[in-house]
């Protein structure tokens, strides 16, 4: 016989059972889906942290613009007041050259509204400030120094309040 010539016939190894054509076993299959699907799940939970935080951020900056917006309109207002009055939550400014009343009245404990009422009987206008539904907000005024102080405190950061300082104008020039 020639040696250099093979059937092409697949050999039986010598044990006695066929070779393995290459697949992959069910243990091999169950552990890469097993694997497959930590996985994912921990990307998804990374993706919804991620996501939580996004929106944490949106409504802080939210809550940090309308501070702002506040304490503007309230130290312009109390500036250009002639009298300001501090009574039960509600600060009551009058001006006189204007004619105009403009009142800030904590309605809930985070939330203000002003209310600007002009003497010419003109319907009133009303904004709101809303700083959060987990801030309290409280007013005072400070005689010694003829100021409103607003305090705004977020119940995660109670020893960190917020602060605002609103101050009449001198009447001495």
């Amino acid at each position: 016989m020639n040696r250099n010539k093979t059937p092409l016939m697949h050999s039986r190894p010598r044990g006695g059972h066929p070779a393995t054509t290459g697949g992959f076993t069910l243990i091999e299959l169950l552990l890469v889906l097993t694997l497959t699907a930590s996985l994912l799940g921990g990307v998804i939970s990374l993706v919804s942290i991620a996501r939580q935080s996004s929106l944490r951020a949106t409504q802080n900056q939210f809550h940090r613009q309308e501070i702002r917006r506040f304490a503007d309109d309230v130290r312009r207002d109390v500036r250009h007041a002639a009298r300001s009055v501090v009574k039960d939550g509600e600060l009551v400014l009058t001006a006189a050259t204007l004619g105009r009343t403009i009142t800030y009245r904590i309605d809930d404990e985070s939330l203000v509204q002003r209310r600007v009422v002009e003497s010419n009987d003109s319907a009133p206008s009303v904004d709101s400030y809303a700083f959060g539904k987990d801030a309290r907000v409280d007013v005072r005024w400070l005689e010694e120094i003829r100021a409103v102080r607003w305090t705004i405190t977020p119940t995660q950061r109670p020893k960190q309040p917020i602060e605002i300082l609103a101050s009449e104008r001198s009447t001495r020039e």
